[in-house]
């Protein structure tokens, strides 16, 4: 007597299964990654200086660690003298604000009567960047998600964030910021985390430079 051959079962008669097992295994895998995001180590923290010293300076570079960490109020820096600034945009003499990972410069939509602005050099260390003989200097407009928050287009992209570990990171970049002085500043930024691992404490390092002629207002000047 001949036996019964089984019965091959394609893989879309297996619908059922499918169907309760595919998304239970992609929930699974997503809540894995969130888990192993939140035990990833953050990256080196500093202390932020008293507000009431000035930079620590080097042959090299300067370096300042900004307390950043409200979510109301922006910390003004002037490079020049390696210090904190007192006062509201319209305040004189400082040159970036930072508010948690936001980063402003003292020109267009912040104050339009500032003369900052800021110049991306790409990656490059901060001890081997030189500055241009110009630059297009990009000043503050309107941007983010719903285009009504003052940010600089050049300055804003110090940092990357990843949506896994919910880490932010630093970028390998050094950037050109604009004073309106005698000299301007080549910074580069080395971490947004405090001594604790909390957010919000932005160290950065800097080198004071001859100050660059903006290209861009040369050029909107010519055209008139």
């Amino acid at each position: 007597m001949e036996l019964p051959q089984p019965v091959r079962r394609r893989w879309w008669q297996y619908k059922r299964t499918w169907l309760l097992g595919l998304p239970a295994v992609l929930i699974l895998g997503v809540v894995g990654l969130f888990v192993w995001g939140s035990f990833q180590p953050k990256p080196l923290g500093f202390a932020p200086t008293d507000p009431d010293e000035v930079a620590v300076v080097t042959e090299d570079w300067i370096r300042y660690t900004i307390d950043a960490r409200s979510k109301a109020e922006f910390v003004l820096f002037d490079f020049e003298k390696g210090r904190v600034v007192e006062g509201d945009f319209t305040a004189p003499g400082w040159d970036v604000a930072f508010q948690r990972t936001k980063l402003l410069t003292n020109s267009g939509i912040t104050n339009p009567s500032g003369p900052g602005g800021a110049f991306g050099l790409g990656e490059v260390p901060l001890e081997l960047a030189s500055p241009p003989e110009s630059a297009p200097f990009a000043v503050d407009s309107l941007g983010g998600d719903d285009d009504d928050e003052p940010m600089n287009i050049e300055a804003s992209k110090w940092y990357s964030y990843s949506f896994i570990s919910h880490i932010v990171s630093t970028k390998p970049d050094t950037y050109l910021i604009r004073t309106g002085e005698t000299r301007d500043a080549l910074v580069q930024f080395d971490s947004y985390y405090c001594e604790d691992e909390e957010a919000g404490c932005i160290t950065f390092r800097y080198r004071l430079v001859k100050s660059v002629p903006d290209s861009g207002a040369q050029a909107a000047s010519s055209e008139e």
